[in-house]
């Protein structure tokens, strides 16, 4: 029997992203060896979880996260 496509995992919970960032993250998975042990939701926790411990890393996402409001700000909603 399969999983339903949009299953819980468990131990994880939805995120939204935006569709160009959730492209992107499929993009970057495709050019890794391994793919099925790096998993979306392992890739997308691994690099939230840098930014969340990283001082550096914190800086460059809250900069990057403006410019996130402005394109959500820009974007028609339906």
């Amino acid at each position: 029997m399969t999983k339903p496509v949009h299953a819980q995992e468990p131990g994880y919970k939805a995120v939204l992203v935006r569709e160009e960032t959730k492209r992107m993250l499929q993009d970057f998975r495709k050019t890794i060896a391994e793919r099925d042990l790096f998993q979306e939701r392992r890739l997308a926790t691994a690099a939230l979880e840098f930014c969340l411990t990283d001082p550096d890393a914190r800086e460059q996402m809250l900069k990057r996260a403006r410019s996130v409001v402005l394109l959500d700000l820009e974007t028609p909603r339906p």
